[in-house]
């Protein structure tokens, strides 16, 4: 969804973008005109979704909101009866409402409660709770394996006998290396092959995804997951790509990775980080301590996420990267995590 001026629909900005993928947003309705109107009809027989933000005087541009695949309404500042007087007066269009800058559990479950049906905003990254709660014992056997497979030297026996101990993680990991992804000729049916198979660095990325999601409490947890993996590779090439920073890919993976466990788990950082195989420093990140020299690479993540692209370009010029690695780091880290989530997450 990428906001258009007039003038940029007129000029056929838009087709820049793919259809069926992009939706071309009208932040003020009151620029209509019949040429705007013509555009936009255009633009959705050619594929494009038309959004269009929600004012209170919608009915003097109602041939601009009969375009309207989705209303968008900034919902921060607004009170279930307003946000419920909304979508009933939206009902007309047939058109989907979309509730932005939902930053919270509360303001989603509000929007939801109103006849929202699409939401925008961090709210899916913050905690359900906060209950300072002892970590279950099959949470702590995860922690365990994670440990085990973070050795800078693993030995490969040693890991397939504690890969296998665990029921779960197995059978994922043999349906997973069996499927019609991967197409190979022979059938996989042991860890230790499974490792030869997949490659060491391949097989250890996997894991690390999955064990998050055995760990997960969360009814957000496959976006958050799918979330973690991205930010994980994104810090890792962007520590690949500028070694003169001295930090090891392997860290950066695991710092993303760990970031959102939070909500993921719905518990403090500061309880969760006594169970992870990370050192002090890294743990310290994770609980956002000042002068933590990792700490700035996590908002960079979290900038690129939520399109904050001035507070972006800021963090990089402030960190002295490359603003193309880093762009191109970040598309790859979202096809990485695409290609992961369309062969596992979904299983």
């Amino acid at each position: 969804m990428v906001s258009f001026s007039l003038e940029n629909i007129l000029d056929n900005i838009p087709y820049a973008l793919p259809p069926g993928r992009t939706a071309v947003k009208i932040t003020d309705p009151a620029v209509r005109s019949d040429s705007l109107l013509q555009a936009l009809a255009k633009l959705k027989t050619d594929g494009y979704r038309i959004a269009v933000a929600w004012v209170k005087d919608h009915e003097t541009y109602r041939a601009v909101f009969d375009q309207a695949d989705m209303i968008c309404l900034d919902t921060s500042t607004m009170v279930l009866p307003d946000l419920v007087d909304a979508c009933r007066k939206a009902t007309p269009y047939g058109s989907m409402m979309l509730a932005d800058r939902v930053d919270n559990q509360a303001g989603f479950d509000v929007c939801s409660k109103a006849g929202f049906s699409l939401f925008q905003g961090s709210f899916f990254k913050q905690p359900e709770t906060m209950s300072v709660k002892k970590v279950l014992s099959g949470i702590v056997s995860k922690f365990k394996l994670m440990e085990a497979i973070e050795q800078k030297d693993p030995d490969f026996s040693k890991l397939a006998a504690t890969i296998q101990a665990d029921v779960t993680i197995s059978f994922r990991l043999l349906s997973y290396l069996n499927s019609a992804s991967f197409g190979f000729r022979r059938k996989i049916d042991s860890i230790k092959d499974a490792i030869t198979t997949l490659g060491w660095n391949n097989l250890k990325n996997w894991l690390r995804v999955v064990l998050l999601s055995e760990v997960s409490e969360s009814r957000h947890a496959s976006e958050l997951i799918f979330l973690s993996a991205q930010r994980g590779k994104f810090l890792e090439q962007v520590g690949i790509d500028h070694d003169f920073w001295g930090f090891e890919s392997d860290s950066l993976f695991l710092l993303g990775m760990f970031s959102l466990l939070e909500a993921l788990l719905s518990q403090p950082m500061t309880e969760i980080v006594k169970y992870l195989p990370l050192a002090d420093k890294l743990k310290g990140a994770l609980c956002m301590e000042d002068n933590n020299e990792y700490v700035p690479l996590l908002k960079l993540a979290r900038y690129f996420e939520e399109a904050e692209f001035d507070q972006s370009d800021a963090m990089v010029n402030q960190l002295g990267l490359d603003t193309a690695k880093v762009k191109q780091a970040y598309r790859g880290a979202i096809d990485w995590a695409n290609k992961l989530r369309v062969v596992q997450f979904n299983k």
